[in-house]
């Protein structure tokens, strides 16, 4: 091959690397991570209960009322919602799977029942997007006393899961 042969080869190859196409495989995503913290329990607070029974219901925004014979007292334990905090990667899509109802034991062997809806009881409804970290989830719920005598004075307590799925 002359010099002026060889000269144009490799120019006419240095011409054609700019326009060659590289593939190359593209970063694995973000390993998806959620960690849930229990920040504060749930409490409906004081009350007194007639004959007829009657549900006390506590919002996720805070707000406590009672239905039938439920008398709602203001003295004693603060009524609170119940607060979880949710550790993932902003943008995360969870869901929360439904709950069971929870029976809570009291004194001399008395039972209520507590009951949560994941669309009415908990403050992000069932399916949401996480927006900060941690990402506060306020759960309330509906507490169910047969009767003044089916559920007398007392502490009742229980314990209750959620269970946080990501998408």
């Amino acid at each position: 091959m002359s010099g002026k042969s060889l000269f144009l080869f490799i120019s006419f190859s240095l011409l054609l690397i700019p326009f060659s196409k590289v593939a190359a495989q593209e970063n694995p995503p973000i390993p998806v991570t959620v960690e849930v913290r229990n920040a504060q329990g749930l409490n409906f607070g004081a009350f007194i209960v007639g004959n007829a029974g009657g549900n006390v219901i506590l919002t996720p925004n805070g707000d406590r009322s009672g239905d039938t014979s439920v008398h709602l007292l203001n003295l004693g334990s603060t009524p609170h919602y119940a607060i979880f905090d949710i550790y993932a990667n902003p943008g995360t899509l969870l869901q929360i799977q439904p709950v069971s109802d929870i029976i809570l034991d009291g004194p001399s062997g008395s039972r209520v029942t507590l009951s949560i809806d994941p669309f009415f009881d908990i403050s992000t409804g069932q399916t949401f997007i996480t927006t900060s970290n941690p990402h506060e989830v306020f759960v309330g719920g509906k507490l169910y006393i047969p009767s003044g005598d089916a559920g007398p004075a007392g502490n009742y307590n229980g314990t209750f899961s959620l269970t946080f799925i990501h998408e």
